[in-house]
C-alpha cells in the first residue's frame, strides 16, 4: 500500500503521525512559526533546512547547498505562509506585506524534472 505524502512528525506525547497539508510550501509550517509558534523552531542552520527537504515530498530531493541567508529567508517565507494560511483560515485578509513574501519567493524560477546520470528522476 502506498503511503500518503507529508511529513511523519512526533507530539508532545511522543506519538508519530503524519502531517499532509496538501502542498510543499504549507510542510514548512510545523519548523516553527511567528509569535508564540516560535518556540517551536527547528531551522536553525543549513543543514535544518536540508535536513527538512529530506523528509518533504520533494522526491527526489535534490542536493541542496544553503546558507545561512537561504535559511533566514526560508523562516521569513515560513511566517509569512503561517499568517496568511491563518488570514485564510479565519476568512480575513492577509496582510499585503506577507503576500508579497510569498509572491516574491513564487517568482522565483521552479525546479524542473529531468533525467539523472544514471536515467533515474532528477531535478534541475
Amino acid at each position: 500500500m502506498e503511503q500518503s505524502p507529508g511529513l511523519v512528525l512526533r507530539s508532545h506525547s511522543g506519538s508519530t503521525y503524519r502531517f499532509d497539508p496538501g502542498a510543499l510550501c504549507l510542510e514548512l509550517l510545523p519548523t516553527g512559526g511567528p509569535g508564540e509558534f516560535r518556540r517551536y523552531e527547528v531551522l536553525h542552520a543549513p543543514g535544518d533546512l536540508t535536513d527538512w527537504a529530506g523528509r518533504s515530498r520533494l522526491t527526489p530531493t535534490p542536493v541542496l547547498q544553503v546558507s545561512d541567508a537561504e535559511v533566514t529567508d526560508a523562516r521569513r517565507l515560513r511566517d509569512a505562509l503561517f499568517r496568511v494560511a491563518t488570514a485564510r483560515a479565519h476568512e480575513e485578509a492577509a496582510d499585503p506585506a506577507d503576500i508579497a513574501t510569498v509572491n516574491a519567493a513564487a517568482a522565483h524560477a521552479p525546479l524542473v524534472p529531468a533525467v539523472g546520470p544514471d536515467g533515474g528522476r532528477a531535478w534541475a
